[in-house]
């Protein structure tokens, strides 16, 4: 795949997630609570099969895939190793992933984001989401893309396990 991929996401929740839908263990409960949510959430970050980060507020977001990091000032910004079995990686949202939680016939991806991938060579890939400007400035001049994904193969390095999903406070 040739990079820059921009894609358009919207978010009614405040959280934006990439995935490999081939390893990602999506259902829970038909009564799933937040606890219960989050904890998947963190274990399937730690299997390196998903990465979720806090928006920051709830938007339609413009989301750009790199190779390399841009020049352009950043809000915040943070780095998760993810891994590819499928030959692609695909962007979700809150909305998408609680419904596959809750229903067992539900899959990432949704129908109506199914064409929200990148196409990659399986492997391990460090991935540095930043976040160009902050999120209740939409005055910001950093604002398109909102995001940029920046994709490169991962190094051996020793992997931090996450506690929880990045920039989200409950």
């Amino acid at each position: 795949m040739s990079f820059p991929v921009t894609f358009k996401i919207t978010d009614d929740s405040g959280f934006l997630a990439i995935v490999n839908a081939d390893r990602f263990d999506s259902f829970i409960d038909e009564q799933w609570e937040l606890p219960q949510l989050l904890n998947r959430f963190i274990e399937e970050m730690n299997k390196r099969h998903l990465i979720i980060w806090g928006t920051g507020s709830e938007n339609e977001w413009t989301v750009e895939f790199l190779d390399q990091s841009t020049n352009k000032n950043v809000f915040r910004e943070f780095t998760k190793t993810i891994t590819v079995t499928n030959g692609q990686l695909f962007l979700t949202n809150y909305e998408d992933l609680t419904m596959a939680a809750q229903f067992s016939d539900e899959k990432i991806p949704a129908k109506h984001n199914a064409e929200l991938f990148i196409e990659l060579a399986n492997g391990e890939y460090e991935i540095t989401v930043r976040q160009l400007s902050d999120p209740e400035n939409y005055e910001d001049e950093n604002r398109d893309p909102d995001f940029e994904i920046v994709i490169q193969k991962a190094i051996n390095r020793k992997i931090q396990p996450v506690q929880g999903v990045f920039w989200f406070e409950e």
